[in-house]
């Protein structure tokens, strides 16, 4: 008896059921084909506006570890730069696979996760110096500077010039007494048309003058100006009455008035006259101002003394006299450039610009731009399904170094084929 063909029924039997099961969703493939992206890619990618980009990669992938570059021509945001990421296989059966193993070696088919940074200088303006003044300007000369690489944007600004008669400082000639912080310093007009007025505060220590910031220098003197100070009214301490003399008061006794209500006033100062141990009148060191109300007056003897007590009296003084200034003028800058304001800093530039400067009646004006050495990242991300021959999908990301809307947000779509 022979079981040959029961046999060799059985094996067709098995190997088909095999292939059944394990061919459930599968399609075609290769043998040993796998999802491998390396290559040159070319398609279309959208921008912001809706329009098409021409877009190209060159992308080498090692076992799924991508790199490589992109190229964009023409897009609103992004021009190109280097890619990592990766390339996964998609779990799709294809005919041909191995039915003894659990994995799809003859997939094509998968994603891929690419990223696209550039960390550059943000590349914008900070500070433009002027080197060499010029001469004969009679209005400001234009500025500008030269274009940053494709992608930034130009930087722009105005420029100073220097104008005749200026109030450049004030000298205190005599610092007088009795000064408050509601002195008012008045400089005279300017004795040409159009002419600015210049303005000052006053600096006071202990009632006196001894200096003066100048808040505005004016223009259009050609005649030193005057310069008028004036104290407003106050109230300070012209006196303080002795009410009781106590007893046992030594040299180190101390008398302190309470300082004044009126925050930019001075506080009065005294002295004790003691006999005997016994105070018998104070002397007024400093009357002080900026008082609406009767001071306390506090009486201290480290030696013992007590008892005592006194009583400040107010007075109305017209405030300080006998300051005396003089203005002075500067006009060694007149018809120079002085400075660049800077009213956009720009973007973009990898190194410092050439800083033109033209018009306005002069010449010889020179200056130089440095830029923000701080540097920035662009990140974008391309999310992408397809096969070894032709990806699609979706990217995303900001794009900091420039000053659109793409330093918030850039994305769109993206279609490639496999050169």
């Amino acid at each position: 008896m022979t079981v040959r063909p029961f046999t060799l029924l059985l094996v067709v039997a098995l190997t088909t059921t095999l292939l059944s099961a394990c061919g459930g969703s599968s399609s075609g493939g290769v043998y040993n084909q796998a999802f491998n992206i390396s290559g040159q890619w070319t398609g279309a990618m959208s921008d912001s506006t809706g329009a098409a980009r021409l877009v190209s990669m060159t992308l080498s992938d090692g076992g799924g570890t991508v790199t490589g570059t992109i190229s964009v021509t023409g897009h609103a945001c992004i021009s190109g730069g280097n890619l990592t990421g990766t390339a996964v296989q998609a779990p799709a059966n294809t005919t041909g696979d191995n039915p003894l193993t659990a994995d799809q070696e003859n997939s094509n088919g998968g994603t891929a996760s690419l990223s696209v940074t550039s960390g550059q200088a943000t590349g914008g303006v900070s500070t433009v110096t002027v080197s060499a003044p010029g001469a004969g300007y009679t209005s400001s000369p234009a500025v500008s500077f030269s274009e940053p690489p494709s992608g930034g944007s130009r930087a722009e600004g105005t420029a100073v010039i220097g104008s005749a008669g200026r109030v450049v400082s004030i000298t205190v000639a005599e610092g007088g007494s009795g000064y408050t912080q509601d002195t008012e310093v008045i400089i005279a007009s300017p004795n040409l048309a159009g002419g600015v007025q210049a303005t000052a505060t006053a600096t006071i220590a202990s009632g006196e003058i001894v200096g003066f910031v100048i808040t505005n220098p004016g223009s259009g003197y050609t005649i030193v100006p005057g310069v008028t100070i004036i104290d407003q009214e106050t109230q300070g301490v012209s006196s303080i009455s002795v009410t009781l003399g106590g007893s046992g008061y030594t040299s180190a006794t101390a008398v302190t008035v309470s300082p004044p209500e009126i925050s930019t006033g001075i506080q009065a100062t005294a002295k004790p006259i003691i006999a005997s141990g016994v105070i018998t009148r104070f002397t007024i060191v400093t009357a002080g101002s900026g008082y609406t109300t009767v001071p306390d007056v506090t009486i201290t003897d480290a030696g013992g003394g007590s008892g005592a007590d006194g009583l400040a009296v107010l007075s109305t003084f017209s405030g300080g006299s006998g300051a005396v200034a003089t203005a002075v003028l500067n006009e060694s800058d007149a018809g120079q450039v002085t400075g660049v304001v800077i009213t956009d800093p720009g973007s973009g530039y990898i190194t410092a610009p050439t800083v033109s400067l033209s018009g306005g009646g002069g010449s010889g004006a020179i200056a130089t731009a440095t830029i923000d050495a701080a540097t920035v990242t662009d990140s974008v991300t391309f999310t992408l399904t397809g096969s070894s021959s032709s990806l699609a999908g979706n990217y995303s990301g900001v794009w900091k170094s420039t000053t659109t809307s793409c330093a918030s947000q850039t994305q769109g779509t993206i279609t490639l084929s496999r050169l």
